[in-house]
């Protein structure tokens, strides 16, 4: 009999495997104090700021908790859907939890994203209702990428 495929899938090495992989786009930086919305990045005031691999993949998760589902008409399902938790009248700490699981449900949506390993928000100040989204994932390279993807808000 014919030895079958091998079980485990083959891993590539490298850069080049990260950025075919991980992906490369153009860098985003906050445009603001809010971080509510981005600008690109120019390098040396004239060229366009490039990012790829694990950068790549922590910045589109970063869009994503920015994007509200259903805005992006090529992809319906992309974005974060934190308002409509937020909306619910839920006890602050059913909320908190609530958002932290769109939140899961937003980064594990993501094709590169193998597994989420730790998800945490810290209280970014006392009072604020405002979290940073502090974030462990496992990618499809079995990488691990440890990151603070964006911060969310309850504010009114």
């Amino acid at each position: 009999m014919p030895p079958g495929p091998p079980l485990a899938p083959v891993v590539q090495a490298g850069a080049a495997a990260e950025r075919r992989r991980l992906g490369h786009g153009l860098a985003l930086r906050p445009a603001d104090a809010d971080g509510l919305g981005h600008d690109l990045v120019l390098v040396d005031g004239r060229q366009l700021g490039v990012v790829e691999g694990g950068e790549n993949l922590a910045q589109g998760l970063a869009v994503a908790l920015l994007t509200a589902p259903g805005t992006d008409p090529f992809h319906v399902r992309f974005g974060f859907d934190g308002l409509r938790v937020l909306t619910q009248g839920l006890t602050p700490p059913l909320a908190l939890e609530m958002l932290r699981l769109s939140v899961l449900r937003t980064v594990s949506a993501d094709s590169r994203v193998a597994e989420v390993l730790d998800l945490t928000l810290e209280e970014t100040g006392h009072g604020t209702r405002r979290w940073q989204v502090n974030v462990v994932v496992r990618t499809v390279l079995g990488s691990v990428l440890e990151t603070v993807i964006g911060e969310v808000t309850a504010d009114d």
